[in-house]
């Protein structure tokens, strides 16, 4: 019998995150430091967009691990008015990744819609672009290329729904 850390399952799923996102920047397995910073880049440009009610409902929809870097540093004190087109919204992820200008900001914010699409339930992502000005969820859609479908999961007899967010319930 082998023993596990009880947050191993928690580090699985933010990995295979992690590993989606270094795909969409064509960054190798050494560089995962980059590809979680292109990450919280991402998340926070769009947390700090969105009205409070709406950042806490995408958060929830989160991985664990994920949730924790889409709230660090979050405060209800933030405006998402500061945020009103496409232009201030690139230049808040160009922001966060000044410390790595090898980052494009339009690819790392590509590569995190992208990932929030694949990931979180279409319903929610109605929800976020319902609350974004025009030019910005125009940007959105621009950026993302959703899946063809996104089916509910099924269970089979012995195995537990598998939620988008990759934990097995």
């Amino acid at each position: 019998m082998s023993r596990h850390h009880p947050f191993e399952p928690y580090v699985e799923v933010a990995r295979t995150w992690l590993d989606q996102l270094s795909t969409s920047l064509d960054l190798p397995p050494s560089e995962q430091p980059r590809a979680l910073h292109a990450l919280r880049a991402g998340l926070h440009a769009i947390r700090d967009r969105l009205p409070a009610a709406e950042a806490v409902d995408l958060g929830a929809q989160l991985p664990t691990l994920i949730r924790g870097v889409y709230y660090e540093g979050w405060t209800l004190r933030n405006d998402p008015g500061l945020i009103r087109d496409r232009a201030a919204m690139i230049a808040r992820v160009k922001r966060e990744l000044a410390p790595d200008p090898r980052l494009a900001p339009t690819d790392a914010l590509r590569a995190v819609i992208q990932l929030l699409v694949e990931h979180v339930s279409p319903g929610e992502i109605q929800d976020v672009l319902a609350t974004l000005p025009r030019s910005i969820a125009t940007l959105w859609h621009e950026l993302s290329t959703p899946p063809a479908e996104h089916r509910a999961p099924t269970a089979s007899r012995g195995q537990g729904i598998t939620r988008r967010t990759g934990y097995s319930r």
